[in-house]
């Protein structure tokens, strides 16, 4: 009975049942015959039972099995405390998310008693929800400095019961420069020679993320020479491609030194084409690489009145097109996205780059390329 009565004394005080009259939620039992008050004014609770004639423990009264019915039936109180991250520890943007450095913090807590978890980020910004058994978030942080996360646990009507938070630092990248992030991401590249306009060339194998590039003219894809600052933001381009099912991107060229226009930036006074830079890419189609499906830019996107996203798509082509172009832009994977809406210099294909900016339509944008040749590239 000393453990029962434990339990007891404790499931009580948590329930706040009127059962007992306590002082600061604490009684003794010395398992007498009756209910009496203690010269200290606490509870006695006393019990008179026959000794078992074979020396074991006597039966259980059915006032003892009532209450342990009503314990067991007892509501868990709800609870939430955070395992991870620890408070006040520094974490470096060491991942990558889209082209950008990120740190990458599991979010956890032990919880009971809720039925969600939500963490909020400065407890504001929702950063998502978790259940149980693990309550666990991978949420990722680009920015650098001070961090607080709130852990909110929710009933099943949404309501807050009970809340936590944690706060750490996240520090700049261990190792922070583009060649790190070409790595981190599992590209296949090689430092390249020096090229006119080109700040960190490197060449990179026309395989990333499962998707080949193969450019206009040739029958396979080959490596592509580039800034290293283009190889993520083509990541990110294979990503969105794949998740329709398709292998390879047909683009008309990524580097060629000359002006918008044409014309040789050293010699002609005028302005450098993005892909005098290395850091734009033409994109004439996307499909299959046994050309089981292709869907072309020139001949598959339909150019039609109003806002360009999301369009007003004809068929299926048509709008998986359509939601190519508008992912690049508005999930910013390139600041400039142009397509066939744009202008008629820009019929077979999107020009995409990295230049602040933004999609227009029908609009003057400064900085755009002059109409494909092949001369050109």
């Amino acid at each position: 009975m000393a453990v029962k009565m434990r339990r007891m004394r404790f499931s009580l005080c948590a329930l706040g049942l009127g059962l007992l009259s306590f002082s600061g939620c604490g009684f003794n039992a010395d398992l007498s015959p009756s209910h009496a008050a203690s010269p200290d004014g606490s509870v006695s609770v006393h019990e008179s039972r026959p000794a078992p004639s074979d020396g074991g423990l006597p039966d259980a009264a059915p006032e003892d099995a009532a209450l342990d019915a009503a314990l067991d039936a007892a509501p868990v109180l709800p609870s939430i405390a955070f395992v991870s991250p620890l408070d006040g520890s520094t974490l470096p943007r060491d991942g990558v998310l889209g082209h950008e450095w990120a740190a990458e913090v599991p979010l956890r807590v032990t919880a009971e008693g809720v039925a969600k978890v939500e963490y909020w980020a400065e407890d504001s910004l929702l950063l998502g929800d978790a259940t149980a058994p693990s309550w666990e978030l991978l949420a990722r942080f680009r920015g650098e400095g001070p961090r607080r996360v709130v852990a909110r646990g929710l009933d099943v009507d949404g309501s807050e019961l009970v809340r936590d938070e944690v706060s750490f630092t996240i520090a700049p990248p261990t190792l922070g420069d583009c060649h790190a992030m070409l790595d981190a991401l599992g590209l296949d590249w090689a430092p390249a020679a020096a090229a006119p306009g080109v700040a960190d060339p490197v060449r990179v194998q026309p395989y990333i993320a499962g998707v080949g590039f193969r450019y206009y003219y040739d029958d396979v894809p080959r490596a592509l020479f580039m800034d290293c600052r283009l190889a993520p933001r083509l990541y990110e381009l294979a990503q969105l491609v794949s998740a329709y099912g398709y292998d390879e991107i047909l683009h008309i060229g990524i580097y060629n030194y000359r002006c918008i226009g044409g014309g040789n930036p050293d010699t002609d006074g005028c302005t450098p084409s993005q892909h005098a830079r290395a850091d734009a890419i033409d994109i004439a189609g996307i499909g299959m690489a046994d050309h089981s499906i292709f869907e072309s830019v020139e001949t598959d996107w339909v150019i039609s009145a109003g806002a360009t996203c999301p369009g007003a798509p004809v068929d299926d082509a048509d709008r998986e097109l359509h939601e190519l172009a508008c992912s690049l832009y508005r999930d910013r994977v390139f600041e400039i996205v142009l397509t066939p809406n744009y202008n008629a210099d820009h019929r077979n294909h999107f020009h995409v780059d990295m230049t602040p900016g933004s999609m227009f339509i029908g609009d003057s944008v400064q900085g755009i390329d002059s109409p494909f040749t092949p001369a050109d590239f």
